[in-house]
């Protein structure tokens, strides 16, 4: 992991850069099963369903500009899976391999961890 790379709590600030690095997936990447980019109203709009359920969402930073995020969500609605969480990891495509996604990654599970 780079030196510079910080992990914290991603805000609402944050949601624009978080909705660039991930429209750039959904256009060339094969994990988000969306085909067109969601604007920064319906980014906003899920930032806010998950935060406001107390899920973990991170950001990486790297020189404070946020590189990466990662969250963690509702697996299912049912009550049989109320203890499980699936989680989505997103790295700026120019930041890829660059040991941002695992810090991520880990502050999501250590967070999920903590909230059961």
């Amino acid at each position: 992991m780079p030196a510079t790379v910080g992990i914290r709590p991603a805000r609402e600030a944050d949601i624009a850069a978080v909705t660039g690095i991930y429209g750039y997936h959904v256009l060339h990447g094969l994990a988000t099963f969306e085909i067109e980019p969601p604007s920064l109203a319906e980014m906003t709009r899920r930032y806010q369903a998950l935060t406001s359920k107390g899920y973990p969402y991170f950001v990486a930073t790297l020189n404070d500009v946020v590189r990466g995020y990662a969250y963690a969500g509702s697996y299912r609605d049912r009550p049989g899976y109320r203890h499980t969480v699936e989680n989505s990891v997103y790295v700026e495509h120019s930041h890829v391999g660059r040991g941002i996604g695992r810090p991520l990654l880990d502050a999501v599970i250590r967070r999920s961890e903590q909230l059961g």
